[in-house]
């Protein structure tokens, strides 16, 4: 008879909560069986959220207009990414640092510790063009 309470024992010991045997295993949600309450005023908390959250997506998004609008591309009208336009403004930052600590407008190209630099490229450009003048027709 011991051996038979022992093995009822041993059968009842393998479905306990958290292996996966119990209620919470058959249930579709896995809640156990048990309705989830929505608090009192839960949606009026997530549409204030949301607002927000459209309010500072706006707000990042305008800052990054601003920002595109003050560095130079090639064509002027090109729209840039976010990671273009952060990539870009460092590297105008840079570019205008050394014009700053060069201080020589007639400099070939005011960035020493770059071999490229897109903003001197353009500036170079922008004179042979100038000094080509107008095409004769």
């Amino acid at each position: 008879m011991k051996a038979a309470e022992g093995a009822a024992a041993a059968g009842a010991g393998q479905h306990r909560a958290g292996d996966g045997g119990g209620a919470a295993a058959r249930t579709p949600a896995g809640n156990g069986g048990r309705r989830r309450r929505r608090r009192e005023g839960g949606g009026r908390q997530r549409a204030a959220a949301n607002a927000r959250e459209r309010d500072r997506t706006h707000s990042v998004n305008t800052a990054f207009g601003a920002l595109r609008t003050l560095i130079p591309t090639e064509p002027a009208d090109r729209k840039l990414s976010k990671v273009e336009t952060l990539r870009l403004a460092s590297s105008y930052i840079s570019h205008l640092a050394n014009v700053l600590r060069l201080q020589s407008p007639a400099a070939p190209q005011p960035c020493p510790q770059r071999p490229i630099c897109t903003f001197c490229l353009s500036e170079q450009r922008k004179r042979h063009r100038e000094a080509e003048g107008p095409l004769a027709v």
